[in-house]
């Protein structure tokens, strides 16, 4: 499969070359993949705006708004001739980072910067940008029409979201597979591909939503742990109350947060910290020993390390 997927992807490189190197195969591209491509094309002309200074990354703010359409479910690498341009489209489009980072730009000015093994799914007229990539990321798009999406994914995920985007961090080697076979079988001729596909991506979201749900079900457990023992919190205590070895407890938390036991209780103990200093009168060492340190200094130390001030100076801040 790995050969079957390295040489879809050379393929899919090599298209992009060939469209962007000729004005003619652009501009038929951009009629096609856009629903406003007419109107595109009029008003890069009427702008001066020649087919070199958009594949350039020369122009990255157009006179309209792109928006691109598609009825039709298609997987595609980000490819190294494709550069940063605003845009919106009238699918959702779910973006998986198999190597390297991605980063996103949208429209209200903020940004998104996708690691390895992240997916990130974006609903229907949502106005971003996607970076540049480099030579050494593999980043796949996918492209799902909207009656395709409320078969499958909307089916699985309830049609939710908070904001313009929803975040699956770790996807997992299952995750992995089902993408990598829907790249594989958008190629197939067999008769039940339609079929076969929206199969995958029903099983595809099933598996990111099942996976964030136990992240979330682990944080949960944790900060209801912290919330109880925070003063005496230790890594061997949590695993004994969830009936596990220890090892297997700090190997799944790392897994799924992406942080260890030990920073998890120092953030909540910090965080904690900072309340006390903002809505209590208590002095520095009277905090440091409510949120679990013996000495003020241990606070200060960690402290310091988190947000780059003393727990003094935080709580001037606030004066």
């Amino acid at each position: 499969m790995i050969d079957t997927f390295t040489a879809i992807l050379n393929k899919h490189e090599a298209d992009d070359d060939a469209q962007i190197s000729e004005t003619e195969l652009f501009e038929s591209a951009v009629r096609k993949e856009f629903a406003n491509g007419k109107e595109l094309l009029i008003a890069y002309k009427a702008s001066f705006i020649t087919l070199h200074d958009f594949i350039s990354g020369k122009v990255t703010n157009l006179p309209v708004i792109p928006i691109r359409q598609s009825d039709e479910f298609y997987i595609k690498k980000h490819t190294q001739s494709q550069y940063p341009y605003f845009h919106s489209h009238n699918f959702y489009e779910l973006i998986y980072v198999r190597k390297g980072k991605c980063l996103q730009k949208f429209d209200n000015g903020s940004q998104l910067n996708l690691i390895e093994k992240q997916c990130l799914l974006i609903p229907p007229n949502t106005i971003h940008s996607i970076e540049k990539c480099g030579h050494s990321d593999v980043i796949l798009k996918m492209v799902i029409p909207c009656k395709i999406f409320e078969q499958t994914g909307g089916a699985v995920i309830g049609g939710c979201f908070s904001g313009a985007y929803k975040i699956f961090n770790s996807v997992t080697s299952t995750a992995e597979f089902i993408i990598l076979k829907l790249l594989e079988e958008q190629y197939g001729k067999n008769k039940f591909k339609n079929l076969i596909l929206q199969s995958y991506l029903t099983i595809l979201f099933a598996e990111l939503v099942g996976y964030q749900q136990n992240d979330v079900a682990l944080e949960t457990l944790l900060n209801n742990y912290f919330d109880e023992s925070f003063r005496t919190a230790s890594l061997l205590e949590f695993a004994t109350l969830l009936n596990y070895n220890a090892n297997y407890v700090s190997r799944l938390i790392k897994k799924r947060t992406g942080k260890s036991f030990s920073d998890l209780l120092t953030r909540y103990r910090i965080n904690r910290a900072k309340d006390l200093l903002i809505e209590s009168a208590m002095t520095i060492e009277e905090i440091a020993f409510n949120v679990g340190y013996s000495t003020a200094s241990g606070l200060y130390k960690q402290f310091f390390t988190q947000l780059g001030v003393s727990p003094a100076e935080y709580r001037n801040l606030f004066k």
